[in-house]
């Protein structure tokens, strides 16, 4: 504990404008407290939970980050990426605006490319920007540049789930040499699948909605990011997004037993229903089924039978129920 209060103070006290100063953090690392603030050469992390950091290099320098214009020339590199969530700010010159328009300054992160922020607080009297990543944020490099300077601004980026399919839908303010979203899943949000892939504007000045539905059901905890891949090979990632799935029954089916008409629940949409007798023989069957579809169980005998659905996704269940 002594260790790491001595660390901290030795942080803070370093001056703000040394260009050149390193920050190192060796293998025995460091943990930076849940809402404590650290100041490391002008940069500023208050993460909003405990936040580990080890074998750990951060230098700065003033070769910006290109762009449309370029950004600032005030750019902090970490040697290894950073999974980030809390507030997130640094301190600059006005020599180092590199023709940008302070009052449209974003706090820019990425580490292949690089994507800016929106909504980032500017005090251009103190000369200090800074913004709140409210989602775990994976980034090497931070810096700052105007908005719509670098090749994709995201705007928002949401995950819901219908029934046990995630879905996630995403905004961008604008667009330039973008090429396409990769969408990562992750159980530990450390190692990550492709899921599937969405065509990007390539070139766009207004908002873009986009929207993507993991085909696969899935239950438990599971975590969510964009790669928003550039024209050139260049990419950058999203925040990470996580989702809570409780196990969901696709089909519901009542009253069970029956003994007259038979009503059917769902909820996703169906490609097809089937009723099947105790042996397997198919007796009935329909395509796109309602909500609330009534099925006659009249004319059928008293013994156990089986429901059958295929959702639009081709998932399906079976439940099985009693005619009295």
């Amino acid at each position: 504990m002594l260790k790491r209060y001595l660390l901290f103070c030795q942080l803070v006290l370093t001056p703000f404008f040394g260009v050149y100063a390193q920050f190192t953090v060796g293998t025995n690392g460091m943990v930076l407290k849940e809402s404590t603030p650290m100041v490391i050469d002008g940069l500023t992390l208050t993460p909003a939970s405990d936040l580990s950091l080890s074998s750990q290099n951060l230098t700065i320098s003033t070769t910006p980050i290109p762009g449309s214009p370029d950004g600032i020339t005030r750019v902090y590199t970490f040697s290894q990426p950073l999974t980030y969530a809390g507030n997130l700010g640094l301190y600059y010159n006005a020599s180092e605006l590199n023709g940008n328009d302070e009052s449209l300054l974003e706090i820019a992160v990425g580490s292949n490319s690089f994507i800016t922020t929106s909504g980032s607080n500017v005090n251009t009297t103190t000369k200090y920007i800074s913004n709140n990543l409210g989602s775990p944020t994976n980034f090497s490099v931070v810096s700052a540049a105007q908005a719509g300077s670098l090749p994709v601004t995201l705007l928002g980026f949401q995950v819901k789930h219908e029934g046990n399919l995630a879905t996630l839908n995403w905004q961008t303010s604008t667009e330039r040499q973008s090429d396409f979203f990769e969408i990562q899943q992750s159980l530990d949000a450390k190692n990550w699948n492709i899921v599937g892939s969405v065509k990007a504007a390539t070139h766009s000045t207004i908002q873009q909605d986009y929207h993507f539905t993991d085909p696969t059901p899935r239950t438990g905890t599971h975590y969510y990011r964009l790669k928003m891949m550039d024209t050139n090979g260049k990419y950058a990632y999203s925040g990470i997004r996580n989702l809570r799935i409780t196990e969901v029954q696709l089909l519901t089916v009542y009253p069970n037993p029956v003994t007259d008409k038979l009503r059917i629940g769902s909820s996703v949409d169906l490609a097809k229903l089937v009723l099947a007798d105790y042996s397997g023989k198919m007796l009935f069957q329909l395509s796109k089924p309602k909500m609330g579809q009534e099925v006659s169980m009249k004319e059928y005998p008293t013994g156990i039978y089986y429901v059958q659905i295929q959702t639009v996704h081709g998932h399906k269940q079976v439940i099985k129920i009693l005619k009295h």
